[in-house]
């Protein structure tokens, strides 16, 4: 006896809808992460200390703040995990954000390696301090992980709506 082609319970809309939402899926979350990127970029560069003093070593004023970028999400972990990466083309983004060491009278190094205590008195290189970093980064990031699963919902909620059309 021929088996009925036609769906009784109505899972070839299921599964049409299903398709649907499975399509348009990569783009919303792409979306979303794209506008938690830039909403994390708009902060760290809100957040960024612009530089007043002379050019020196190539550090030039509003350099930091000027260099934060965004890029398009990618793939990692073998397509189970999508980032967005900030990041700053500055070469002094990271002695900002982390804090540094200041250091006067000489070189701090020696064959690629750091010198100790000891090793710098000798060739009177003075230790001058710590300069705190600002965490104009991380701040800016703690904002956007707390906002990121209310966003996530509410694609989520759109998504059940218009699987229900």
């Amino acid at each position: 006896m021929p088996r009925a082609t036609k769906d009784v319970f109505g899972f070839e809309e299921m599964e049409k809808a299903f398709a649907r939402v499975k399509k348009r899926y990569p783009n919303d979350a792409d979306a979303l992460l794209m506008a938690a990127g830039q909403a994390v970029r708009k902060n760290v560069r809100a957040a960024s200390p612009k530089y007043e003093g002379p050019v020196k070593k190539g550090i030039k004023p509003g350099q930091l703040k000027n260099s934060w970028s965004v890029k398009k999400p990618k793939e990692y972990k073998g397509g189970k995990v999508r980032v967005v990466q900030i990041k700053s083309q500055a070469p002094h983004a990271h002695l900002v954000e982390l804090g540094h060491k200041i250091y006067r009278g000489g070189k701090t190094r020696k064959n690629g390696k750091k010198m100790n205590a000891v090793q710098l008195a000798l060739r009177g290189v003075k230790n001058l301090g710590f300069v705190k970093g600002e965490l104009m980064l991380e701040n800016s990031m703690k904002e956007a992980r707390a906002k990121l699963p209310r966003d996530a919902e509410n694609l989520m909620d759109r998504l059940i709506k218009e699987w229900e059309k």
